[in-house]
């Protein structure tokens, strides 16, 4: 009598679900097929093909892609997403960008939202570089700023030394 049986079925995962507990801290890049919950704290990239809800006790930072996301509890990134929820008590700050977007009351939403069409998909904007982009550029156009003050400033020095020479 075998314990373990073969099959040539293969295992169909999107009727799982994946729990991320009260008191557990996962952090790094998540790919899931499966129905994804989470109680605990996330600090990572997620990459879904199905459901990810973020429970009331929840906390997720980072970037997500999923088809459905539905937040009861705090989100802090950008999503990309067909489906996004924002339940009663749910906090989301960052970017949203979805075909679907529903706020109930007593969610909170801070941040830019875009909507997009069925089936287009659109480019998810990373903040960190978006800011170090901007940096970059606001100290170049301090530089050029400092430069033109330098050469609104600037004497030659044969003009200075010969009209210093002229009225002595």
């Amino acid at each position: 009598m075998a314990i373990f049986n073969k099959s040539d079925k293969q295992t169909d995962y999107s009727s799982n679900i994946t729990t991320i507990a009260v008191g557990s801290h996962v952090t790094g890049k998540i790919d899931i097929e499966c129905e994804l919950h989470i109680d605990g704290q996330v600090d990572a990239e997620i990459n879904s093909t199905g459901l990810v809800k973020i429970g009331q006790s929840g906390v997720v930072n980072g970037d997500l892609r999923a088809n459905t996301l539905i937040v009861t509890g705090k989100f802090f990134g950008v999503a990309e997403c067909e489906s996004i929820e924002l339940i009663s008590g749910g906090e989301v700050e960052g970017k949203l960008n979805a075909v679907s977007l529903t706020i109930d009351a007593n969610s909170s939403f801070q941040g830019e939202s875009i909507r997009r069409q069925p089936g287009d998909s659109a480019k998810i904007v990373d903040f960190a570089s978006e800011a170090e982009n901007s940096q970059a550029d606001k100290s170049q156009a301090d530089k050029s700023q400092a430069d033109k003050s330098q050469a609104d400033k600037y004497e030659p020095p044969f003009l200075a030394d010969g009209l210093d020479q002229e009225t002595k």
